[in-house]
């Protein structure tokens, strides 16, 4: 916050200064000799308080008063003055003044009157904040519908505004980015100095997910100082987070709306975001595709285990696959591309040899499920349970253990709300329970009651994160009637319990 001091006594000036240099550095204080020293720095640094004697030579204290309310009418003014006379008081009312005080100014009396004023102007900034944030935030998802005709959200669509666009990965913290509201604050600051000390840059709470950061920019050129922000910012800053957050900046051009503007920058930061990584979007950023022929390679390595029935091995080279594909850092785009043509490509293989022939709904694969993969762990989870999915559903060549696995767990992903055993599974296939069993770790990695509490854990965290938010409820669609149970098992998989996974990963409400 600027606090301006004005006093045409030199001695009185310095003395003025001296007390108040204890609101700094939170606060800067400015020392003028005269009114029309003070107007003229205001185009520099505006300033949110000042202090001002009232009789001085040229512009005085009332005219200057005057002035700064016309300019804004938030200025808040103290006057200082050894006239005790109704008349000042009044014309001082008329703009705003918070408060009159006569000299010799006692010094507890300044400070008391100082800082009243400043929490009135913190107050009233954050209900005109709050009001704005409010009004931006619908200005930025709609497309202005009765914002229009208002003149202040004209002025906002008609002039250019620099954007900073932050994304933070779906269920990686309950509370998004106002957890971080400190380092975003500075960052606010360092983009404010960037185009004008002191310039009003809004900070705009989409969701808990989404924020944007609007910068007023007189031209184009001042763009240039907000990317070096913003490349320090993402390096010394937003990497070191324990979170995958994604950050872009664009240019909103004059008379464009802010929905536009918002609409562009998110489709481009969603479509070339690296996967899985915190990565940042700059109007130079230029991303290639990278060359995937090596990755199509270990696919067939990866398509014949399955075939096979080793489950085991084509779960290991599909792991190798992800973690050449996070090695080549792709982007969301790229990687949506990729899994759409290997599900296409392990269907049309896997019903060409089944029936002979293929009809093009058969390929079609539901992909709403990668949408909500924020990292390769979660993307390994969802298509190791696809792969079973596919190749359960055919017909083993052996009758043997090894040729069972993929019925087992075929009967488990349909069952697993029911009670399953596998001692009676082996009596109904007429093997070894214990060669069934061991046969079952080899080609999964897990022993089977582990694999099928894995499963139902995984189900829970889908039923939670679509919003079923009653425990007991998802408890029983998952297998357990014991409510506890349930809770704890979740916890030992987890790492937390299932209240809190809902509220870091479910859409609020």
């Amino acid at each position: 916050m600027n606090i301006y001091v004005v006093e045409d006594e030199r001695w009185a000036l310095a003395e003025l200064k001296e007390l108040l240099s204890c609101y700094e550095p939170e606060h800067r204080v400015f020392a003028f000799e005269n009114g029309d020293d003070a107007w003229a720095a205001v185009a520099e640094h505006r300033p949110h308080l000042v202090v001002t004697d009232i009789n001085m030579p040229g512009m005085d204290g009332l005219e200057l008063i005057e002035q700064l309310y016309r300019l804004d009418a938030a200025v808040k003014c103290i006057i200082l003055s050894v006239h005790d006379q109704f008349e000042y008081a009044r014309q001082g009312m008329q703009f705003g003044v918070a408060d009159y005080l006569l000299k010799p100014v006692k010094k507890e009396a300044l400070f008391q009157a100082v800082s009243k004023a400043i929490r009135q102007i913190e107050s009233e900034r954050k209900q005109r904040e709050a009001f704005l944030n409010s009004s931006l935030a619908q200005m930025l998802l709609a497309a202005d519908e009765g914002l229009e005709e208002a003149s202040a959200f004209r002025e906002v669509n008609d002039r250019m505004w620099g954007m900073v666009l932050l994304y933070l990965e779906r269920g990686q913290q309950s509370k998004g980015w106002n957890e971080r509201s400190g380092c975003l604050d500075e960052l606010k600051l360092q983009l404010a100095d960037a185009v004008c000390a002191g310039a009003s840059v809004h900070n705009v709470d989409v969701d808990y997910r989404q924020k944007v950061i609007l910068i007023p920019l007189a031209s184009e050129a001042q763009a240039g100082g907000l990317l070096n922000v913003l490349s320090g910012y993402y390096h010394h800053k937003l990497k070191q987070l324990p979170i995958t957050a994604h950050m872009g900046f664009a240019v909103k051009r004059e008379r464009e709306s802010l929905s536009a503007a918002f609409s562009r920058l998110k489709q481009q930061l969603m479509e070339k975001a690296t996967f899985g990584q915190t990565s940042y979007l700059s109007p130079a950023s230029t991303q290639q595709d990278a060359e995937l022929g090596d990755i199509w390679d270990k696919v067939r390595v990866m398509e014949l285990h399955y075939k096979k029935g080793d489950m085991a091995k084509g779960q290991i080279v599909l792991q190798h696959i992800l973690a050449e594909l996070d090695r080549k850092r792709i982007s969301k785009r790229q990687l949506r591309l990729f899994v759409q043509d290997l599900l296409f490509s392990l269907k049309y293989n896997l019903l060409v040899s089944k029936t002979g022939m293929v009809r093009l709904n058969d390929l079609q694969e539901d992909l709403r499920m990668l949408d909500g993969c924020t990292g390769y762990e979660e993307l390994f989870e969802w298509l190791k349970e696809l792969m079973l999915a596919f190749y359960c559903e055919q017909e083993p060549k052996e009758l043997n253990p090894k040729g069972l696995i993929p019925v087992l767990l075929q009967h488990i992903h349909k069952h697993y709300q029911d009670n399953i055993s596998l001692q009676q599974f082996a009596a109904d296939h007429h093997v070894s329970l214990g060669y069934l069993s061991r046969m079952f770790k080899s080609q999964t990695g897990t022993t089977f009651s582990d694999y099928i509490a894995g499963y139902r854990i995984r189900k829970a965290k889908e039923l939670l994160s679509e919003g079923v938010d009653r425990l007991q409820e998802v408890s029983l669609l998952v297998g357990y009637e014991d409510t506890k149970h349930f809770s704890a098992l979740f916890k030992k998989i987890v790492g937390e319990t299932p209240i809190m996974y809902a509220r870091k990963h479910s859409l609020p409400k």
